[in-house]
């Protein structure tokens, strides 16, 4: 079995190798012919000093094999019955089987770069419930296919059950357990040992590029295996697994009260009166919004008054949209649960909310499956009490990654760089800072935060990919941008690791359409790094030059919405700071009420209203 490269080899071969590099370039010295030839050659460490075939023979952790391994030259690949593969590099591809226990089967497949390689290792990520192997975005990014066309070593996996097995998980707890986090573990280990074995030495560094599930993986590889990445690109990340897919069952049984599903035709009406409400407020009017969690709208004021149209809603919809924004909550304690779905993404929510018929098959799965073991289960009967301590204990806790000591990962370099859309249809995106607020507090503050770790926040886009907003940003599922550490965020990454310059905004990208093939720009937007928000200052507004990043607070007054039910506290001076976490808001030790779109900190003398706002300049 082979060992895993450790750190401090890694670093002796990086030292060899641009040891080597000199020594080349020195010997070639005055053979101008040779040197042009050379220049185009990669260097000796990142040829393969191996037989593709001869990585049969190896085995690694967790009763690892490799079923085969055959290089692939012409260009083509029909990696799956429906999926053929163009225009790839010459590469070797592994295709390997780990069983850690007697139920387990974690297919997974390594792809080695054969004259391109650049030394590094960047996994892909596998999304929802997976079972079947990331191969290609069709011409989008973050496909095993693109990753090896831009030179990474690279590896996917089924994470331990087909797409076929639709109960995989009732009577399976084994099989749970690989889905959850071991599948990633095992499959990163025999990809570096695959590596180690091909080209004679590890990779120089080991990245995680990936969304939804994807995101959720890499935040779970982060807090298991600190020592298998040096660097993590999460996107959207379902990290909170137990509580944000409770939010589809919320959502059901909310859409199948009477008369509660909202007809597509009424989205154009709901989302126009959003960005009537919001969109000015960063000084663009483009039918997004910067800061979702800011803006106040009253489903109220599309009451039908005179009988109903697309233009209106009834009572009924009235109801179910407002709980639609507030997200779940427990009914005996009041406590947010999860944040509901952001305001300005309603022209996204076209097959989420006009059907009474149940949870998406997300919920479906996790409850029915991972959580009762029982494909008949009920989600009207799903208590948001009783139930979600079930969940909790049962799946979440293998499933979930919401730890916050991310210390021993600092102190190893590693580097994280989260983003989330704000028009987020499925994982509702108020959760991202949220999460990060928490990490923030238990890191020691947003500076000893900031230097490995960075969250932003993208208007406008909806689940990891699309929307009205700037959209592109090198990230799974998007649209290809420039490899340079301002417009793709993988290089972005690596430049923060690999040089210690950290990203201060990214540039995303917005084409005309969501083709894979179209290349024109219609406009760009900075990123900002959170809590900062993008801001137009003068010039193009469709150009991202004409924006910069600033502090939410900078210059402006806020309101922001509370709900405390019941409670009646009018004018009640604030001696202590008001703290809003995870929907709930907290003066001093009191929690006053729940709070479902906000993540601020209030400052000294704050002043509350009862169902009215928290005011401050």
């Amino acid at each position: 079995m082979l060992k895993r490269p450790r750190a401090d080899d890694r670093r002796v071969r990086n030292t060899l190798w641009f040891g080597g590099i000199v020594v080349v370039v020195c010997s070639t010295l005055g053979v101008a012919g040779q040197e042009r030839s050379r220049k185009s050659a990669p260097p000796a460490s990142l040829i393969p000093t191996a037989d593709c075939a001869s990585l049969t023979k190896l085995t690694f952790e967790g009763n690892t094999s490799i079923a085969s391994a055959a290089p692939v030259t012409g260009g083509t690949l029909a990696a799956s019955a429906d999926q053929t593969l163009t225009n790839l590099p010459s590469f070797c591809r592994v295709v390997g089987v780990s069983k850690p226990t007697s139920d387990s089967d974690i297919n997974f497949e390594v792809w080695l770069p054969t004259l391109t390689w650049n030394g590094k290792f960047l996994s892909s990520g596998e999304g929802a419930y997976a079972g079947t192997m990331n191969y290609t975005r069709r011409g989008l990014d973050g496909g095993l296919d693109e990753l090896v066309r831009r030179g990474y070593a690279t590896a996917s996996t089924d994470t331990g059950h087909g797409a076929s097995d639709r109960n995989w998980a009732i009577g399976h707890p084994e099989r749970v357990i690989d889905y959850a986090y071991r599948s990633k573990h095992l499959v990163t280990v025999a990809a570096k040992g695959l590596i180690a074995a091909y080209y004679g030495n590890g990779p120089s560094h080991s990245y995680l590029n990936s969304c939804s599930n994807g995101g959720r993986q890499a935040l779970m590889e982060a807090q298991r295996y600190p020592d298998d990445y040096d660097g993590f690109v999460v996107g959207a990340p379902w990290n909170f697994q137990s509580h944000s897919t409770a939010g589809f069952i919320w959502d059901a049984q909310v859409l199948s009260a009477p008369g509660a599903a909202i007809p597509a035709t009424k989205l154009p009406a709901i989302n126009k009166a959003v960005l009537d409400a919001c969109d000015a407020k960063d000084g663009v009017t483009d039918g997004v919004i910067e800061e979702p969690n800011r803006c106040t709208f009253d489903p109220s004021t599309l009451l039908c008054k005179a009988g109903d149209s697309d233009s209106c809603l009834t009572p009924a919809q009235v109801t179910a949209l407002k709980k639609l924004y507030a997200g779940p909550s427990n009914p005996r304690t009041g406590e947010s649960i999860f944040p509901g779905w952001a305001l300005g993404g309603e022209s996204s929510w076209r097959n989420l909310v006009t059907s009474a018929e149940g949870p998406n098959p997300l919920g479906k799965t996790y409850f029915a499956d991972l959580v009762y073991g029982n494909t008949d289960w009920d989600f009207k009967t799903f208590d948001f009490d009783s139930g979600m301590a079930l969940a909790d204990s049962k799946a979440g806790a293998l499933t979930n990654a919401v730890g916050t000591d991310f210390a021993a990962l600092k102190r190893k370099g590693v580097k994280i760089i989260q983003y989330h859309g704000w028009n987020d249809q499925t994982l509702q995106p108020a959760y991202s800072p949220a999460y990060y607020d928490r990490v923030t507090k238990a890191m020691g503050g947003a500076a000893q935060t900031q230097d490995f770790y960075r969250l932003f926040m993208v208007p406008g886009m909806t689940h990891c990919y699309s929307g009205p907003g700037a959209n592109s940003f090198g990230a799974v599922g998007q649209q290809l941008v420039p490899r340079d550490a301002a417009h793709d965020i993988q290089t972005a990454l690596e430049t923060w690791v690999e040089k210690g310059v950290a990203p201060d905004k990214l540039i995303a990208t917005k084409y005309t359409d969501d083709l894979p093939t179209t290349r024109t720009v219609k406009f760009t937007r900075p990123l900002c790094p959170y809590p900062q928000v993008a801001q137009y200052t003068s010039g193009d507004k469709n150009d991202a030059t004409s924006f910069v990043c600033v502090k939410p607070s900078s210059g402006r007054r806020r309101l922001v919405e509370l709900e405390v039910g019941s409670r009646a506290i009018r004018s009640q001076k604030l001696l202590q700071p008001c703290v809003f976490s995870l929907g709930l808001v907290h003066c001093g030790n009191v929690r006053i009420g729940v709070l479902p779109h906000c993540e601020e900190v209030l400052p000294r003398a704050a002043w509350y209203r009862a169902s009215m706002s928290l005011i401050r300049s």
